[in-house]
C-alpha cells in the first residue's frame, strides 16, 4: 500500500470515519474509499456499502478483475451512563462482544478508578461530555443511573444523535415518568 493511501487510512480511523481499501488483486494496488464516497463508486457501490454494513472485508469479482475489499470501520463503542452496579456488570459483556466502553457519572463517590479499573471513565455531567465523545452510527448509549437530573440530559443528546442504540433502564413507573418529562419539553 502507498504511503498516501495508509497515511489517508490512519486519518480515518483517528477521527473514527468509517473507510475501505480496494485492492486490486493482479497488480496489488490499493486505493482508499471513504464511506461518504462510496456513492461515486459505480460498480462496485453496492458492494461496498454491504461490506461496510456488515462489517466484512471480502474478495469480489468486478468485470475481468478481483478486488480485495477491506472494512476499516470504527469499533463499536457503548457509552454508559451511570458508574452503578449494573454497569460493572455489563462491561465484561460489552468489553467480550467486542465494544470500547466508556463510563460516564458526575458523582465521584461511584465514578472511581477502584471501581472500574481499567476502563474509560468520565466524572462529567453527561451534557458537558457527549457532545465531545461523538456519538456516531457505532455508539450505543445506556442510561444506568434511575436520576432524572444526570439520565434526561444525557437521553436528549442521545436522541439527536445518530446512535444506534439507545436504551435506558427503569420501571414501568420510572419509564412513564420518563416520557412525561421528555413530552413537557
Amino acid at each position: 500500500m502507498r504511503q498516501a493511501v495508509l497515511a489517508e487510512l490512519m486519518d480515518c480511523i483517528k477521527h473514527r470515519r468509517p473507510a475501505l481499501t480496494v485492492s486490486d488483486l493482479a497488480t496489488g494496488e490499493a486505493r482508499l474509499v471513504r464511506a461518504e464516497d462510496v456513492g461515486r463508486e459505480g460498480p462496485l457501490e453496492s458492494e461496498l456499502r454491504e461490506s461496510l454494513r456488515t462489517d466484512k472485508s471480502r474478495t469480489v469479482k468486478t468485470g475481468a478483475c478481483e478486488v480485495f475489499i477491506n472494512v476499516f470501520n470504527p469499533p463499536l463503542r457503548m457509552v454508559m451512563i451511570g458508574a452503578v452496579h449494573i454497569s460493572q456488570a455489563l462491561i465484561p459483556l460489552a468489553e467480550r462482544a467486542g465494544y470500547d466502553v466508556t463510563v460516564v457519572d458526575p458523582r465521584t463517590a461511584f465514578a472511581t478508578p477502584e471501581r472500574f479499573a481499567g476502563v474509560k471513565l468520565i466524572a462529567e455531567w453527561p451534557d458537558e461530555v457527549m457532545g465531545k465523545l461523538g456519538l456516531d452510527r457505532r455508539t450505543a448509549v445506556i442510561l444506568l443511573t434511575h436520576d432524572p437530573k444526570i439520565d434526561d440530559p444525557a437521553l436528549k443528546l442521545a436522541l439527536a444523535s445518530d446512535a444506534f442504540y439507545i436504551g435506558a433502564l427503569g420501571s414501568p413507573r420510572t419509564h412513564a415518568k420518563r416520557i412525561e418529562r421528555m413530552q413537557a419539553e
